[in-house]
């Protein structure tokens, strides 16, 4: 039997976001769970294109608290302390169950990180060393 009162919000994402490989962890000072691609390295996550998972009562809440609003925002980093929003990636509404919200989250941040990836190799750079330069050039100029 499950005991949602003993799992947090954050286990269930990071759960639904490695069934689907994508490479996730929980940023313990903001309370979010944060997805990046899978070849950047955990430590240099927030100073490139990321992936913000944030529920309204906080990731680090239990399961059985959830009420919905989860979503998933794409940010470009700098410095690893400050951010622009890119676009939002995945939206909840309210209500509905935590576990179908994690999947249907977690689906959508691993179609926006491959687009990302397909988007940089059409480019035609196959050195593999950071798939995201030309994406981050078009970004950064929004903010």
């Amino acid at each position: 039997m499950n005991n949602l009162a003993a799992i947090p919000v954050a286990a269930v994402l990071l759960h639904a976001l490695a069934v689907l490989e994508v490479p996730g962890f929980l940023e313990l000072d903001e309370d979010f769970v944060i997805a990046h691609p899978p070849h950047l390295p955990q430590d240099k996550t927030l100073d490139s294109e990321h992936i913000i998972l944030c529920a309204p009562s906080y990731v680090s809440s239990p399961a059985a608290q959830y009420t919905g609003g989860l979503y998933a925002r794409a940010d470009e980093g700098y410095d690893g302390s400050d951010y622009c929003e890119i676009e939002m990636v995945y939206e909840a509404q309210p209500g509905g169950d935590l576990m179908a919200h994690a999947a249907a989250c977690a689906k959508a941040v691993a179609d926006w990180l491959a687009s990302r990836q397909t988007t940089a190799e059409a480019s035609g750079d196959e050195s593999g060393a950071d798939d995201t330069d030309e994406v981050r050039t078009s970004t950064t100029e929004v903010c």
